[in-house]
């Protein structure tokens, strides 16, 4: 149902016998040129429309958003993809089959089009965070038990060159506390219990931001939190970044409207509830994406095993068993050791495989075994957010931006944030495929 890919080229690079059935026999023609690209050198798009970490299915026929790329010499390349009923890291798992197997038909069949060199993946939430895993996960050894499982084409890459991700619900391993340091705040009536587990999670978030090094691409400072009286870290090097994030947007948003929106104090902190109860207030319950129950969020499913939903939040669980005992056994069981998927692996490993900073930053605390060297990740990142978005914390796509302009081998990462927008394809102006489309334009040209 999944495992299979529809393949879109400019009809310029084909010439075409028709055959008696209805079929036609195929040969590459390398003469014919669409927007300056040729059938040696177009670049290959590959959408990953996974909203929730959903399935993507695979092309039964002709599909009416390949022309928008085609159009502009690009190879369309749609593969289905399993989605989160399956687990963690299936859906991945097949789109990495997918970019292999095209690259296998190119050198060994020699009938498709394109530069398999310059391969970029597009999505958004959850098939933006699936885009940014093809991103920082190319080549990784961590996929290759599920590869071979399903029968993967071996001897070939699965990287990309880019990556654009529009709202990457992402970075899970650190989604909760991150939530509780940004926006818990803004919530009210809450239990002294759930307040101690709020705070609790903030203060979990800002030693992980303390530990993991992320440094100001401009100066080069590297980015702390310090506490602050109300237990929620709102002070700091980091805290000061984050609202210059939240200014950044004010300013683009002025200039594009003509509009006069003041900006926030970088250092003030109230600052940043100030801005989260005016326009990002949660939206989410504690345990924002690893749920009490283990039943109220598409991510308790997606690291859950098969299908059955699963607790993953491992810096939850202390809280949990300290202030909401009744929910704690079930945790402990499906963090245990012994609780692992069909090829032997723990939930806290596939965790690892599908976050993101797991691949760029290298923390004995937080991601042994993680960080560079252990993948190939992809040198061009386009990442967009609306900024009023209560889905998941700013941290999330800011720590992305952070830890890939701390990479050596990343290139270019254009990073923005959109004000007055929310969960969606968000941009200051014009389209998000128009813009998507020049950004590839730009990475090709570089």
């Amino acid at each position: 149902s999944y495992e299979q890919m529809g393949i879109f080229v400019p009809a310029k690079y084909m010439d075409a016998t028709s055959n008696s059935d209805g079929t036609y026999s195929c040969t590459i023609n390398t003469s014919n040129a669409v927007n300056g690209y040729t059938a040696e050198t177009a670049p290959i798009v590959v959408p990953v429309n996974t909203p929730g970490y959903a399935a993507q299915s695979a092309p039964s026929g002709y599909s009416s958003e390949a022309a928008t790329y085609t159009a502009k010499g690009f190879i369309y390349l749609l593969a289905g993809c399993r989605g989160r009923d399956a687990g963690a890291p299936l859906g991945v798992t097949d789109l990495k089959a997918a970019i292999k197997y095209y690259r296998y038909l190119q050198a060994e069949q020699k009938d498709v089009p394109a530069n398999v060199n310059c391969i970029f993946s597009f999505g958004h939430s959850g098939g933006g965070a699936q885009s940014s895993l093809l991103g920082t996960s190319g080549n990784s050894s961590l996929y290759d038990d599920y590869l071979n499982k399903i029968g993967a084409v071996t001897g070939y890459n699965d990287n990309v060159l880019g990556s654009q991700c529009w709202c990457p619900i992402t970075n899970l391993d650190q989604a909760d506390a991150s939530y509780e340091w940004n926006m818990g705040l803004t919530r009210s009536g809450l239990s002294s219990a759930d307040q101690s587990i709020s705070k609790g999670l903030a203060s979990e978030y800002a030693d992980y931001i303390n530990a993991i090094g992320l440094k100001n691409p401009t100066t080069g400072e590297t980015l702390t939190l310090k506490s602050t009286s109300d237990g929620y870290y709102q002070s700091g090097s980091y805290y000061e970044y984050i609202m210059g994030v939240i200014n950044d947007a004010v300013s683009r948003y002025n200039k594009y409207n003509s509009a006069s929106i003041l900006s926030y104090s970088t250092s003030d902190a109230s600052a940043l509830n100030t801005f989260c109860s005016s326009y990002k207030n949660a939206s989410k319950g504690l345990g924002a994406f690893d749920d009490y129950d283990e039943k109220g969020q598409a991510e308790n499913t997606l690291m859950g095993i098969a299908g059955t939903a699963g607790h993953f939040d491992k810096y939850l669980a202390p809280l949990i068993n300290t202030y909401a005992s009744e929910y704690a056994t079930v945790f402990t069981s499906d963090l245990s050791s012994e609780h692992v998927d069909s090829v032997g692996k723990t939930v806290d490993y596939r965790l690892m495989m599908y976050t993101p900073l797991y691949y760029l930053v290298s923390n004995s605390t937080y991601y042994a075994g993680g960080g560079s060297g252990i993948s190939d990740v992809a040198p061009f990142w386009r990442i967009r957010t609306g900024i009023d978005q209560g889905d998941t914390s700013l941290g999330t796509e800011t720590n992305l931006a952070l830890a890939l302009q701390n990479c050596s081998t990343v290139k270019s990462v254009d990073f923005e944030t959109i004000w007055g927008l929310g969960h969606t394809e968000a941009e200051d102006t014009g389209t998000a495929s128009d813009n998507f489309i020049s950004w590839v334009e730009s990475c090709m040209n570089t």
